[in-house]
């Protein structure tokens, strides 16, 4: 109970500072807010295209299973042999994984994506669905926006297909693919973290973990709360940019304490460095003022 008061206290000092500080580095900001269409996707496609091309050939196997010798969908968890009618899949994600690399038909292949994340569900139930899903549906959702950006080979395709155009309404891409990616750490955090910290504690004292010789246990619920209140804090596109530096810092740490690859979260890190770059879309705020009602897009800096 002390835990979820400190958490709600400090989700609601952060959102406030938000709302009535200025910070000083705000030009700073607002530049690379300017450089996001360029640089951000060729983040999301690399991450992605890492992920993908190495599930897809057996790069990323779970503990106990031998290195390139288990394909897998996006995950170490979703192993294709289990499901031999779909041992395909494989194929299709080295195939997208070399296009997201060359930025080709980049718009094309993030539908591709999403369709396979879909289908993903289907084949292998909730817990992909809650888990997974919204982190690589997230990252080709922007991808449909934004296309290859500056350094991609799109431009080089007619019109017709590589679809370059500009969509409307950028921050209805940007709310959905901040509530996927937030709602996604909220259901880790209370369905795997919360509800199974055994699991995670074991994680920890077999990496030896140690965090100031605190109790692994007490570290673990720490730990859920604060994936918890990042999750909340990028579904409502509050905080963003801080949230997504702690969680690049983050995941590379953990990759280096548990000794993981950081391709498996690639799709993370691309994820969080556009997010970083551009500062996400906060929702809109209303404000009553004497019964009048004032509604405005706050611009987070």
């Amino acid at each position: 109970q002390v835990l979820s008061l400190g958490a709600c206290l400090l989700l609601f000092i952060g959102i406030l500072a938000e709302e009535t500080l200025r910070l000083p580095g705000a030009p700073l900001l607002q530049y690379l807010k300017t450089h996001a269409r360029d640089y951000g996707p060729l983040a999301v496609r690399a991450g992605l295209a890492v992920t993908l091309g190495l599930s897809a050939v057996g790069g990323l196997p779970r503990h106990g299973t031998a290195l390139w010798s288990e394909p897998t969908l996006f995950v170490p968890d979703m192993v294709l042999s289990t499901l031999p009618d779909w041992s395909w899949l494989a194929g299709a994600e080295l195939i997208l994984s070399l296009l997201l690399l060359l930025g080709l038909a980049t718009r094309l292949v993030a539908v591709a994506i999403l369709a396979l994340t879909v289908l993903g569900c289907v084949i292998f139930g909730q817990v992909f669905a809650l888990h997974y899903a919204g982190h690589f549906m997230a990252p080709a959702i922007l991808l449909c926006f934004y296309g290859a950006g500056k350094y991609g080979l799109d431009k080089l395709l007619p019109d017709d297909v590589s679809i370059e155009t500009r969509l409307p309404d950028e921050g209805f891409f940007w709310g959905v693919a901040q509530l996927l990616t937030g709602l996604t750490f909220v259901s880790l955090a209370i369905s795997v973290k919360l509800a199974q910290p055994t699991l995670l504690i074991a994680i920890l004292e077999h990496a030896r973990f140690d965090f100031f010789g605190m109790p692994l246990p007490l570290v673990a619920v720490i730990m859920s709360f604060v994936e918890l209140q990042a999750g909340i804090l990028l579904a409502i596109g509050r905080l963003v940019r801080p949230v997504a530096l702690f969680l690049l810092c983050a995941f590379t740490f953990f990759a280096v304490v548990l000794r993981e690859s950081p391709a498996l979260h690639g799709n993370l890190y691309g994820l969080m460095f556009i997010c970083l770059l551009h500062g996400g879309c906060p929702l809109k705020v209303s404000i009553s003022w004497g019964g009048k009602s004032d509604t405005k897009l706050h611009e987070e800096v």
